[in-house]
């Protein structure tokens, strides 16, 4: 049963968002009507990745249902709030009125951001459980936001600009009618939300065929992973971003530049969980007129948590070499925003395996570009 007149407020995080590694400091506030006696009043935050969903597998007499399901329980913590106030007897009062109890939490330094989805989530939670003598206990639990250190100043192999080159052969009645070669250029492969990604694209159609256009987008990718009965995927594929311009003419070479815009996503996962796995890729489609196939290329990029060291407006100029990755990140006096991701309705039927009932939406870091 619900634990009524009860709140979890965390200390300096009203947004509820916070990074591996960082002291969680709050209150639980609970009023009550009349006195209860209980045996003990619990704080349970923890971390987990969950996945479902079933399966039609077989035909006929063979046809059957299977739920495939996936857990990875990341840390748990158990507090009892009244530590101070317990009897010999196992028994404490709480007397009618306001209570106010404060708590202290230090998290993990490696874990999977949170992360919601239409197949499994990884989520991290506070709750709060009255526990009382034969009678039902009473609940109330809030989720919250953390982040992994995603650093891209860390990571020096994306720093370079990515170059990928895509070739396609028209042909007509087995006759050639020319190529079509087409580069899509960027000055690095990992970037953050809030940033433009400059694409630069240079088409060189040597073909008789006219190139409508050029159309780009960023396409994330949520692997899940259920491990019961057996080992088994699926993908959740979804276009978060896409701009297009740009074409040639016949024999026609032209380049031109269109700017990715990044939305408020998750970062890029680095192996922290076994269960839920996110990437990113950048595509790019030549449009190619008439009835023929379109010319597309991929090109994998990573999302992270601070963006590289540049003149952008608001990221502070820290050292690699006096990074703490136990704390939060720091910033100048413009720290980027906390936005929430639109979460795509899940598909799947209630299946008791695993809390598909939850309308929480992820907060993560948006920066404020100076694009002058």
């Amino acid at each position: 049963m619900e634990l009524n007149n009860c709140s979890i407020k965390f200390d300096n995080r009203p947004n509820g968002v916070f990074y591996c590694g960082e002291t969680v400091t709050g209150t639980v506030n609970l009023i009550l009507e009349r006195n209860k006696i209980c045996k003990a009043l619990m704080l349970k935050i923890s971390g987990e990745s969950k996945c479902g969903w079933s399966e039609v597998q077989g035909t006929g007499k063979n046809r059957k249902t299977i739920y495939f399901s996936g857990n990875e329980i990341y840390f748990t913590s158990h507090n009892n709030l009244m530590a101070d106030q317990h009897m010999q007897t196992g028994m404490s009062d709480l007397l009618a009125g306001s209570h106010t109890f404060k708590f202290t939490i230090i998290l993990p330094s490696n874990l999977p951001s949170s992360c919601e989805g239409m197949y499994g989530y990884v989520r991290y939670t506070a709750a709060v459980t009255l526990i009382r003598p034969s009678r039902i206990d009473l609940s109330f639990k809030i989720l919250f936001t953390v982040l992994s250190h995603a650093d891209l100043n860390l990571m020096h192999s994306i720093h370079l600009s990515v170059l990928n080159e895509s070739l396609k052969n028209f042909y007509f009645l087995c006759l050639s009618k020319g190529t079509l070669l087409m580069t899509i250029q960027i000055p690095s492969s990992g970037f953050v939300s809030g940033q433009c990604i400059p694409v630069i694209c240079n088409l060189k159609n040597n073909s008789k065929i006219k190139i409508e256009s050029v159309k780009i987008g960023l396409v994330k990718t949520i692997l899940f992973t259920a491990t019961y009965p057996y080992t088994n995927q699926r993908m959740q594929i979804s276009k978060v971003s896409r701009c297009s311009g740009g074409g040639a003419d016949c024999g026609e070479e032209k380049s031109f530049e269109l700017p990715l815009c990044v939305p408020a996503l998750p970062p890029s996962s680095f192996m922290t969980s076994s269960i839920v796995e996110v990437k990113y890729d950048l595509t790019a489609t030549a449009v190619v007129s008439g009835f023929r196939a379109n010319l597309k290329s991929i090109t994998p990029i990573i999302i992270g948590t601070i963006p590289i060291h540049t003149n952008y407006q608001g990221i502070v100029e820290q050292s690699t070499s006096s990074y703490d990755p136990s704390g939060p990140p720091a910033y100048e006096s413009m720290p980027p925003t906390y936005e929430e991701v639109l979460v795509e309705k899940r598909m799947e039927e209630t299946h008791e395996e695993w809390d598909r009932s939850s309308d929480f939406s992820p907060k993560y870091p948006v920066y404020k570009f100076n694009t002058t």
